[in-house]
């Protein structure tokens, strides 16, 4: 049978003695939900749950398996207490008179958000879920509030209440505020579902390829508890050899000879043999350890211990530097080395400037250290120290100063194979840069050099790389592994070192997140990963045959069974002649012949927006709210090429401005099921900056978003933590006093009067990077001026907006902002925010909003 949709019953309006009376308010009926999915009767006895104390605890627990089973299906079996159970179709008056403990599950879908009542008649004592929260039932009804999308609908009860007819039914406060019930188990992704969902979060390959260790996280939303689990894999035999829950390791690594595995548990580490038979605690309650890894001849293990800042006066403090206002910068962190024979532990360096360890050569001689100083004299104004570390002798050789250090590794046993260097294009002693000369090059577009050993020269081996290096790491044959940025994807590479050719790995990944690798000759690579339209997987790949062998995929566990939309690349061709890369998502039940709404989304930075599945600006949430989500990488950002990131370069928004106001006009004109009218865009950071900029110079958005948004240049400059060595980079050898074009006329709290767009500003209240005070100027003036314009902050968040359920309400602060501009829907930003329910909101459009 099919459900009954919510209609509007219209009453007219009286008129009592010549005057008009105001209508009354329309009269929605309630609408029976025909069916549900029964389970039962349940083999629990209704007298004895009734008289336990731990009747709340008990309900719990059968939540909890629940929300972490997945949706039900009809005939699907449950086996409890010996008895096989089945899911089951019924009509919810069907229900006979045994007193029984019975459970039934609905899933109800919403268009849009609404808001209405779920009566509940006719059942003894019912305990009702919403999403895996218990919903108060007062006088019979639950008051619900639900987002668009998907919500499950759990219903414990204990059979008939006396002569009454069991029956459930929903009532809208308004006409639009209608549910479709639904029994099959195809939901819409949800928020809980991508912040909850089980991930790898550690991983690390045994030295002979043989064994891989795998620590996994979720979360339980009915218990409000994270769920870990550390595991031991056997790669060749394809099964799990050791397994445990509850305290897993912060970090793991294999003793090159194979014998033991160090785990990190908080502050202590412990030694784990191979076989799982026996454990040893090496360093207990070390606090603040760090970047540990192995010697190479399994017998120590060496370590960044670091000492906390005492402020013995805290009445007044007197900044050493720029870096002196970032957290932890007078923390003293030194390098030490624990041996495992004994445990004897001593230092191995010393001194007022904190080190970092970079690599240990593979004979096990020579450590390669940096440690950074205090200078200002070039951008990007800071300098780092390369330097090495003999063992045992500690005698210290300096190899060279450089501005910026991505990273560097030993280039062989025989120290005067020199180094390997991942710096920007710009090294003054390479020959990175293949722009023509006084073109400033970007300096986060990492190229790989080949470093002397004397520091003088560096030689590099990727000028013909399109591809941005991010990371590296040594194959045991002296190759090396490659993190890179390419395009919106994020692959690994293989370096051959004799050939100088670069091989892609073929992981099947458009992001790997994580990876490790055998130190053996038979090299065997495990990584983690997420695609555009698939969520993390993790493989197996042997490196001599380059094909990935999937060892994790949560598509078949954590997303089973959820609807997502069909994520396309398209791409535009600008007026200058580049190819401008992008991609869109679709809605999960998109109908071509329909008009939807489109949110632009963008950073325009010097990265791209990569195809990671989800992460802190969800597209496919965004999706299945009704949006098709155009994601455009316009011109600066790296992984296109030097030249590409090169205009990212004392631009501050020029070209990528440019790109997204015709790329979004591209994408109109190409793909007629999107609205030209309901367009509205959206960034972070500098993508912040992007909104406000882009505000100031079109009208095309019906509505915007800027998230810690940069409005005054100069002011992020000089206050954000990092904002005068970003500049470095993005604004290199411009200031306030020598180009007033770019610090000004660049910045969109001075041209704020030609803004036209509805804009909402969003800001952790603690933001570092870039302080609230950039959102807080451009809030004033807006004001001022009287724009359309509203600001949320989220209390105590900095940059990232990392606390669970404050991030849930900042998601739905986006959407409620989008259907209230773009779907003419204010009444879920009214029920965020009630005090702007008195305002004049956009006048509501029932054909578009349908």
């Amino acid at each position: 049978m099919k459900p009954f949709l919510l209609t509007l019953l219209l009453i007219p309006g009286l008129a009592i003695a010549a005057t008009t009376a105001a209508p009354p308010e329309p009269v929605v009926p309630e609408t029976p939900i025909a069916e549900v999915l029964a389970l039962g009767p349940l083999p629990v006895s209704t007298a004895a749950i009734a008289a336990d104390a731990k009747l709340e605890e008990l309900e719990r627990a059968l939540a909890m398996q629940l929300a972490r089973s997945g949706p039900p299906a009809a005939g699907a079996e449950v086996a409890a207490f010996g008895q096989r159970l089945r899911w089951q179709r019924v009509a919810p008056g069907s229900l006979g008179r045994a007193d029984a403990l019975w459970l039934w599950a609905v899933d109800l879908d919403a268009e849009r958000f609404v808001s209405g009542r779920l009566r509940v008649e006719g059942l003894r004592k019912p305990v009702l879920w919403r999403d895996a929260q218990v919903q108060a039932i007062k006088d019979g009804a639950a008051e619900l509030d639900l987002a668009t999308g998907s919500h499950a609908l759990w219903l414990l009860h204990r059979g008939r209440d006396g002569d009454a007819v069991p029956a459930l039914r929903w009532a809208g406060k308004a006409a639009h505020d209608r549910l479709a019930p639904r029994l099959t188990p195809a939901r819409l992704v949800s928020a809980q579902q991508l912040t909850n969902a089980q991930t790898v979060t550690r991983l690390a390959v045994s030295p002979d390829g043989r064994r891989v260790a795998l620590s996994f996280t979720a979360r339980d939303e009915v218990a409000k508890t994270d769920l870990r689990r550390f595991e031991i894999r056997d790669l060749h035999e394809d099964r799990i050899v050791q397994q445990w829950t509850g305290a897993v390791p912060s970090a793991v690594a294999w003793s090159p000879d194979g014998r033991w595995l160090a785990l990190q548990q908080d502050k202590q580490l412990w030694l784990r043999d191979a076989d799982g038979n026996a454990s040893r605690l090496l360093l207990a309650e070390h606090d603040r350890i760090d970047g540990w890894r192995w010697h190479p001849d399994s017998g120590s293990i060496l370590f960044e211990w670091t000492r906390p800042f005492d402020a013995k006066d805290a009445k007044l403090r007197r900044l050493r530097g720029l870096e002196d206002r970032w957290a932890g910068f007078r923390d003293n962190s030194q390098l030490y080395q624990v041996d495992v024979a004994s445990g004897l532990v001593r230092p191995l360096t010393s001194g007022e400037t904190s080190v970092d360890l970079l690599d240990v050569d593979p004979a096990g001689r020579r450590l390669l250290l940096s440690e950074r100083v205090i200078d200002y004299a070039e951008p990007p104004h800071s300098l780092f120290k390369l330097f090495e570390l003999s063992l045992p002798e500690l005698t210290r050789r300096d190899v060279l100063s450089l501005r910026a250090i991505d990273g560097a590794l030993f280039a062989g046993n025989d120290p005067e194979a020199g180094y390997w260097l991942l710096t920007g294009p710009d090294l003054p002693i390479g020959d990175g840069s293949v722009l023509p000369p006084g073109t400033p090059a970007n300096g986060f577009d990492g190229q790989l050099y080949r470093l002397a050993r004397d520091g003088r020269s560096a030689r590099s081996v990727s000028r013909d790389f399109t591809a941005a290096i991010t990371a590296m790491n040594r194959l045991g044959d002296g190759d090396l592994m490659l993190a890179v940025v390419e395009g919106d994807r994020a692959p690994l590479y293989r370096h051959h070192v004799r050939s100088g050719r670069f091989e892609r790995i073929e992981t099947g990944l458009d992001v790997v997140d994580g990876h490790a690798v055998s130190t053996g000759r038979s090299a065997v690579l495990v990584a983690a990963g997420t695609e555009a339209a698939a969520p993390q997987r993790v493989v197996a790949v042997d490196l001599a045959r380059n094909r990935p062998r999937v060892l994790v995929d949560s598509a078949h566990t954590d997303y089973a069974q959820t609807r997502l939309g069909e994520v396309r690349d398209w791409r535009f061709v600008n007026a200058g002649g580049d190819a401008v890369d992008g991609r869109y998502y679709l809605p999960p039940d998109f109908d071509p012949a329909k008009r939807y709404p489109l949110i632009v989304y963008y950073y325009g930075g010097t990265l791209p927006v990569n195809r990671q599945f989800t992460g802190r600006y969800p597209f496919h949430l965004w999706a299945a709210n009704g949006y098709v989500i155009y994601v455009l990488q316009p011109r600066g950002t790296v992984g296109y090429g030097q030249r590409y990131s090169a205009l990212h370069v004392n631009a501050w928004g020029d070209y990528a401005a440019d790109d997204i106001i015709e790329g979004t006009r591209a994408f109109l004109a190409a793909h007629p099921f999107v609205d030209p009218k309901r367009v509205g865009n959206i960034g972070a950071s500098y993508g912040g900056f992007m909104t406000m900029l882009l505000a100031t110079r079109t009208d095309l958005f019906a509505t915007s978003i800027a998230h810690a948004g940069i409005s005054d240049l100069t002011g992020y400059w000089g206050e954000g933590w990092w904002g005068y060595g970003y500049s470095g980079v993005a604004s290199r050898g411009s200031f306030p006093w020598n180009n007033r074009d770019l610090y000004v006329e660049h910045s969109p709290i001075y041209h704020a009067d030609r803004i036209t767009t509805p804009l909402l500003l969003l800001t952790g209240d603690a933001d570092t990077n870039v302080p609230p005070g950039e959102s807080r100027t451009m809030y004033t003036a807006l004001k001022l001026l009287g724009k359309e314009v509203e600001m949320v902050e989220v209390a105590g968040q900095d940059h990232h907006i990392v606390d669970r359920e404050k991030r849930y309400l900042w998601w739905d602060t986006i959407l409620a902002w989008f259907d209230r501009g773009l779907k003419q829907q204010p009444q879920w930003w009214q029920a965020l925010y009630p005090e702007t329910a008195a305002k004049a909101e956009p006048k509501a459009d029932e054909a578009s909003a349908r």
